[in-house]
This record gives C-alpha cells, structure tokens and sequence, in this order.
C-alpha cells in the first residue's frame, strides 16, 4: 500500500505554482512556456499516480478499478518521463542555447531515450514486461521497469551535467535553486525505487518546482505584469546568455520617442493598455516561428524585440508601428494619440557582440545616427566614431577625470560700447588619448547622468582659476572669464570653500570671475543653492543667467535673482530672421536693460547679426562671427593680435 499524503500534499503546491504564474502572466516567453508545461505535466503526473495508487489499494479491484488504475499508470509513466526532456528543454532556453538544438541529428539524439521508453509502454499491453494490472493483484512492476529509472537517470544526469557546465549564464542563488530541482528529484527516485511505498517523487518535485519559481522565474523581476510582457531585468539577463552561448540573432530596439508625454496625457492605466496593444500587434506580424520572439519592456516607451537570425524582422515591424495600423491600435489613434516611434535593427554578434554595447546603442541609436529617418540599422552606426565615444562615454569621463584629460578652450566676448574684447567664457573639451576632441554635446548630458559632473567642474573651476593666475589683465586685456557651474555643482554645500579655496591657492581677485548658471537651473532651485549664491556674491562673485529663452523663465524670476548678466540664447538670434522673432529678440533686450541687467547676446555669425545686435544696444556679443572657442594658447595669441591691432 503506497502512503498518498506526500502526493496529496503536492497537488496544492502545484496549484499555487500555476496560479502564481497565470496571474501574473507567466506564459509569455519560450523559458516561461516551458515551464509551465513542466508545472502542468507535474501537476497531472501527480493526479495520476494519485488515482493509481487509491485504486491499486482497493484490491482485489472491480472492473471499473481495473481499468482506472490501468488508465492512470500508463499516464503516469507517459507524463512523467516526458517531463525529464522538457525540463532540460526549460534549461536551454533559460540560458538561450536553443538553438544547439537546431540540427536534426541531435533533436534525434535528444528525443531517442523518451521514444524508446514510449516504445516499451506501447508493446506493455501485450507482454506486460514494464507493469500489470490484475484484479487480484493490482499494479505490479515487470522486469522491464529498471528502464524507465535509466530513461530518467538519462535525462537527469545530462540536465545535471549541463546545469554545472551553464554556472557562467546563471547567478549563485538562481545556479543553486535549478541545481536542487535535479538533486532533490533524483533523490526521490532513489528513495521511490527502494522504497516503492514511499511516495516522495512528486512533492519533491513540486517543493524544487517552488524554489525555480521564486529563485529562477521571479515573476517580479522577469516581467512587467501591467503590460504583460519580460521586464528591463530580463532583457539585460538574456541578451548576456546570448552573448555567452554566441547565438545568432537579431535584435530590434523600438523607441518611443513622445513615451512621456502619452503617458502624461494618457494617464499611467491607459497608457499601460497602449503599450500592451502595441506589443500585441508585434506578436501578431507574420512570423516564421512566433513562440521564438521574445518581447522585453524598459520604461517610461522602449521596446526590445529579440527573433532568431533567420526571421525577416526589418521589413515591417517599425512600419506597422508607425502606421499605427489594426483596430486596437486605432482606438488610440482617434484618442488622438500619434505614436512617434524610431527603430533600430541589430544584428548580433555580427554587428555588436557585447552586452554594453547592444545596450547602448538601444539607447542612443536615435542620436547618433541621420536624424531625419525613422528606421536604422546598426550596421550604419556601429562604425562611426560618434557610436564608439556614446558607448564608451563613462569609461572616457573616467580616463578624463583620472588622467586630467580635460582642456579648456576660451571665447571671446565682444564689448559693443568700448569696442574690444571685455571677457570670455570657458568652455570644457576632452581631449581623450584614444576617442581624441570629445564634444560637450556628448560628455557633458553623460556627466550628468552618471554622476561625473561634479569632479568634473572641479577641475574646470581649478583650470580656469591657473589660467587666470598665469594670465592678468595687462596681458589679456580681459575685464573677467565666465565659469558654467552644473546644477549638481550649485547644490553642493562645499561649493563657495572650494572655490575660496582655490581663490587662495592661486590669488585670483573674485572680480575676475563670473560664474554662469543655466535657466534650467532655476527649475531645480532650493535652499542649498540660494545660500550658495548670497555667500558667493558677498566673497565678490558675480553671476550670469545662461541659455535665457530656451526655459520657462520669467522677467519677474530673473528680476528677484541676484544677477548682473543675462545671456541670450543662440535660439532667440536665429528665430530673429522671422518678423515675430525680431520683435521677440528686441522686447527681450529692451526688458533686460529696464531692470538694470548687461546682456550678452549668443550665437553671432555673420555681420548682419553683429549689426543688428548693436541697433538693439546689446552690452556684449558672443559668437563665431569674432572668433570660435581656442584652446588658452592660441587664445593668448588671438588677444594679443587684436590688441596690436588697436594700436
């Protein structure tokens, strides 16, 4: 008599499993496909052996006993020995080795032990050498049992061995809990084979089953349960197996670029339906083998697509997207939702063949690449200098702030009234021994983002502050230089002691230093930063409102700052061109004088601005038109020439 409690408490644990994963959708990708099928199969496997086991217990058994009990082994031995394949089928696809499975011979090899035993069950009927059931005896084992422990044993020992060999693919406590399926279920074959009575095969099974489920599936972290589709996590999880088993694939980066703001006008609940609409229609292209795409989510609107090598992925996806084509899609449409989406398709590992840079061009792809398509492909960008500086951003700001790989250039500005050169501002390069002259379009947005912004100005302020000491007045002939400050730098309590600090260090006069904060600043004003300015100004700092026009500031906010000047940014002269953009730059100038600022004017190119700027009566004027940002060598020299000029 076999003792049920252990496979009566499996089904519960079983049934916790499945309804774990379908609430929170589970059953999207081929990893987590599979294992369902494993938890199904378990599930069933144990109702089997469950129903063989009451009835074998009922003996001598009544026809309708006989031939449940009959029934319920032979499904037991047809589930249970097809779930040791799909389980090392669930190992390769969690560490993407599929495709080691693609030749014939070895889909032969791998299936030959489950035909053979499924061969063994089909002639048992007639020879009843695997088991028999008998009304006076019930279930009995045949001689031919020991093959399907051998099956088993087969199966087990390759997914053991292969599970020791992945390591690499898998972190410790996620290599550990797949190791403990295989450990704890061949313990309890072992245990079930001397000890027939003993029933431990299925709760084990189910208790390893729990521990893949919490360790290795984490429906938290492997997928983002509103939209229903894999997470960031498990994006950047698969594509570092990918690489690893060097899988042929392709992968197609789908941005959204007006994510946030469909989002904002939306609300987060419709415009998570959005997305998961948008992912439908994705599933719903003709593909050739629609269980092998697999569809990730990186918020706030990116969407990753990875697809076998052989899939035609670039003639239709960014297409169907864009043309917001389907019913469901529609819908939104005439919400009066207009998707604005950009893709890029990558061939790995021919076009990339490492984690970072994949993910980096997912993110940048827009950026770098012909601004005017919609549609590009890694192989146009990966060979460019400008893809190689984006993916290698924050290990070039290290080697810069490590090795002083930074070089300040310096501007001049021109002064309409007295007609010389009156200041300059300083303006940052790195010149990077491998990537060379670095533009600050690029660093200086990384250097914000990734925390570098800070070391990095100090070194700006410790530049210019030797450049000042090197060079004075009489040389230079230059009233101040102007120093941009980031806003993380404004924020920072130790701001005016360093610069006192530097102020003593090299004796520079506080008047010969202006220091500019951008508008945008002033979005992200707090106690800190006021303090910072008032002490700043009260040691003989001045300061200047950079980029004026391109934010949301307004007279009266610019009015209550303790400023001297306000910069004009490039955007208002170019705009000037138009009717509307002259009386713009004009009231601008004109308002500024009224409460007592100078102004600079950015951006002049030509003589026609310089003109117009001086009919405006603009203090100052900045721009290419008098020269471009020199390194402080030929900065000196340009100073000098125009001085020898004058006289």
């Amino acid at each position: 008599m076999g003792i049920i409690y252990f496979d009566i408490c499996a089904i519960p644990l079983f049934l916790i499993i499945l309804l774990v994963c379908i609430h929170r959708r589970m059953f999207k990708g081929s990893a987590n496909r599979l294992f369902l099928w494993v938890v199904f199969i378990s599930f069933f496997c144990t109702l089997a052996d469950l129903g063989m086991e009451v009835t074998d217990n009922a003996v001598p058994l009544s026809p309708a006993g006989e031939i449940i009990c009959n029934v319920s082994t032979y499904l037991y031995f047809f589930l249970r020995n097809i779930n040791m394949p799909i389980l090392l089928l669930y190992l390769f696809s969690l560490t993407r080795t599929t495709f080691l499975m693609r030749k014939k011979w070895v889909k032969l090899l791998f299936a030959l032990p489950y035909i053979c035993l499924v061969l063994l069950l089909l002639q048992n009927p007639f020879t009843n050498t695997v088991f028999s059931v008998s009304a006076q005896e019930g279930y009995t084992r045949g001689p031919l049992i020991l093959a399907f422990y051998c099956g088993a044993l087969v199966y087990g020992l390759a997914g053991f061995s292969y599970c020791i060999y992945c390591k690499r693919y898998l972190v410790i406590e996620k290599w550990c809990a797949l190791l403990s399926l295989y450990v704890m279920a061949h313990a309890a074959v072992l245990i079930q084979f001397f000890y027939p009575d003993l029933l431990l095969e299925m709760f084990f099974t189910a208790v390893s089953e729990i521990l893949i489920m919490i360790s290795i599936i984490r429906p938290e972290e492997r997928m983002d349960n509103e939209i229903g589709i894999q997470s960031w996590t498990s994006y950047q999880t698969d594509l570092k197996n990918i690489i690893l088993s060097g899988e042929r694939v392709q992968i197609l980066a789908i941005r959204i670029q007006n994510a946030r703001e469909i989002r904002n006008y939306m609300g987060d609940h419709k415009y998570n339906a959005y997305l998961s609409a948008i992912a439908n229609k994705i599933r719903s292209f003709r593909w050739n083998r629609p269980n092998s795409i697999e569809l990730y989510l990186e918020r706030p609107g990116s969407i990753y697509l990875i697809a076998d090598a052989n899939e035609t992925v670039a003639s239709g996806i960014g297409d169907l997207l864009i043309s917001q084509g389907g019913d469901e899609l529609r819908v939104y449409e005439d919400m009066g939702v207009r998707l604005e989406a950009l893709t890029c398709l990558i061939h790995c590992p021919e076009d990339l063949d490492n984690v970072h840079d994949i993910i980096s061009l997912g993110h940048k792809f827009h950026k770098i690449g012909d601004r005017k398509k919609t549609s590009y492909s890694a192989g146009e960008i990966v060979s460019s200098k400008n893809f190689a500086v984006e993916a290698h951003i924050e290990e070039i700001l290290e080697r810069a702030i490590k090795q002083d790989h930074i070089e300040m250039y310096y501007q001049p500005i021109y002064d309409v009234n007295s007609g010389s050169f009156h200041s300059a501002e300083a303006l940052a390069r790195i010149i990077d021994p491998e990537y060379g002259l670095i533009s600050p379009a690029i660093f200086i947005p990384a250097a914000e983002a990734q925390g570098f912004i800070i070391p990095f100005g100090d070194i700006v302020l410790d530049h210019v502050f030797k450049f000042l000491l090197q060079h004075d007045r009489d040389e230079t002939g230059l009233s101040y230089v102007e120093i941009n400050l980031s806003v993380a730098q404004c924020m920072e309590r130790s701001l005016p002691d360093k610069i006192r600090t530097l102020q003593q260090k090299y004796k520079v006069d506080p008047s010969r230093v202006n220091l500019e904060i951008t508008e945008t600043t002033f979005e992200n004003i707090n106690e800190i930063m006021v303090e910072n300015v008032a002490k700043l100004i009260e040691m003989g700092y001045s300061f200047s409102l950079d980029d004026y026009g391109i934010g949301y500031s307004n007279i009266q906010r610019v009015n209550n700052i303790p400023l001297r000047i306000v910069k004009i940014d490039k955007s208002m002269l170019d705009e000037a061109v138009t009717g509307n953009g002259m009386i713009i730059l004009d009231h601008t100038v004109r308002m500024m004088k009224s409460i007592g600022k100078e102004l600079v004017a950015e951006g002049a190119e030509s003589e026609n601005d310089v003109a117009m700027l001086k009919d405006m009566h603009c203090d100052y004027i900045q721009g290419y038109y008098f020269s471009k940002p020199l390194p402080a060598a030929d900065f000196i020299a340009f100073l000098k020439e125009r001085m020898e000029d004058k006289k």
